[in-house]
């Protein structure tokens, strides 16, 4: 989607910037636009409304509340646009939250407050890559349930249905134009370079008036590493676009697998880096030393990355383990969902204990089907990508009870899951 006809940027906690988009046939002069604030939906009685030009700024919101995830509030804007004899010819409702977002050195602030994000990763599909309402409803609730205040859509732009209940509930998203391990022949391409930025204007304007949405992200674990003139100015181009069709209310970062060489990091807002320690090559037995020297990786990491720029906050966007759904076993085994759990509760408490990062996006939610022709067994058993912590239709595996209990207890609330 290219074309939004109202979008609403909040400047602060009680007043917003309004940008009319008009068609080219709604270009003609001698059309005017009047607007109002939260009331019912309807487009009656436009004449007591307020006029307005093709912007406004700094419009204060009458009786304004703060969107935040505690206290997920949210205003509409109605504005109606009349021909010259004052007969409404189109007029459009538009929802939007007041929040802002923002960094302050190591810390991402929403609403000037920091905090600690907290959630996973989660593909939009089951066996089905559509699914219904009630699935998006279902999926909201039980990441609500294990204490999640932060989900990351990978790795393309979300539907807009799910984006609606993340508002709604107040859930915290990181959006992601589409992608996943751009190489440096693909920045070299004219057409992938046009193709990628026709995206990333069509995500950031589709999503403009999602509150939830606080991250906009790109080329999912790209060649980051290289520093070519083309890699570089792909990067920073990509940044821009979303910066500048998103009215700078959004934090910009990628998913780098690349901590310690990456070098393009100057172009984005957070840094943000995806290990899978203690699991790669799953060929391999599990080694305990290992685990448990995952904290002290993650501590070397954050280190490099204050290094690179102290007032750059840093997130874990993608480190987990694969748990076979039903597969009980030693906590020592790979592919047990003893082992599974294990990893993710130490992932996750060197986080929570870590002041230095700003928080983790495990991977992953759900189990999800792959493709059987560019992965095997050993990689991938059963046709799936077994890392999410419930299975694919949505049972809960050990590991879900072990980060609910984790997340939950931060907040002194009683552990719940679904069966």
């Amino acid at each position: 989607m290219e074309f939004c006809p109202v979008k609403v940027y909040p400047r602060s906690l009680s007043t917003v910037d309004v940008l009319l988009e008009l068609s080219e046939p709604a270009a003609p002069a001698g059309l005017s636009y009047r607007y109002r604030w939260d009331e019912a939906p309807s487009c009656a009685g436009t004449e007591a409304w307020e006029q307005m030009e093709h912007e406004l700024k700094d419009l204060p919101v009458p009786g304004g509340q703060a969107w935040s995830p505690e206290s997920p509030s949210l205003h509409r804007l109605t504005v109606a646009m009349l021909s010259p004899t004052h007969l409404v010819l189109d007029c459009v409702v538009v929802r939007f939250g007041l929040r802002t977002v923002t960094t302050k050195g190591q810390e991402v602030h929403v609403n000037g407050r920091a905090m600690k994000l907290l959630g996973f990763n989660r593909h939009d599909l089951t066996d089905s890559p559509v699914l219904a309402y009630e699935q998006l409803v279902a999926d909201v609730q039980i990441l609500l349930s294990l204490g999640a205040n932060f989900v990351r859509g990978a790795h393309y732009a979300q539907d807009a249905r799910f984006l609606d209940l993340c508002d709604v509930h107040g859930l915290l998203v990181w959006e992601e134009v589409l992608g996943w391990q751009n190489t440096v022949e693909d920045f070299h391409n004219p057409t992938f370079v046009m193709q990628s930025l026709r995206m990333a204007k069509e995500m950031a304007v589709a999503s403009v008036n999602h509150p939830s949405v606080i991250f906009f992200g790109f080329f999912n674990e790209g060649e980051s590493f290289d520093d070519s003139e083309a890699t570089r100015t792909i990067y920073h181009a990509m940044a821009s676009q979303l910066r500048r069709h998103s009215g700078h209310t959004r934090l910009i970062g990628y998913g780098s697998n690349h901590p310690g060489k990456d070098r393009q990091l100057e172009a984005v807002d957070v840094h943000a880096f995806h290990l899978y320690l203690a699991w790669y090559p799953t060929t391999q037995p599990a080694d305990p030393q290992e685990v448990e020297g995952i904290p002290d990786v993650w501590e070397h990491v954050q280190q490099w990355s204050t290094h690179v720029d102290a007032q750059k906050p840093m997130l874990i966007t993608e480190a987990g383990a694969g748990g076979l759904f039903g597969f009980r076993g030693p906590v020592e085994q790979k592919w047990t969902e003893e082992y599974q759990a294990l990893l993710l509760k130490t992932h996750l408490e060197a986080v929570i204990n870590n002041p230095g990062i700003a928080g983790i996006s495990l991977w992953q939610f759900a189990d999800i089907p792959i493709d059987r022709a560019v992965s095997n067994e050993q990689h991938r058993p059963r046709g799936l990508n077994n890392k999410g912590v419930l299975g694919m239709y949505r049972h809960t595996k050990l590991a879900a009870a072990v980060v609910a209990q984790l997340l939950r207890g931060l907040h002194g609330e009683e552990l719940r899951l679904p069966t």
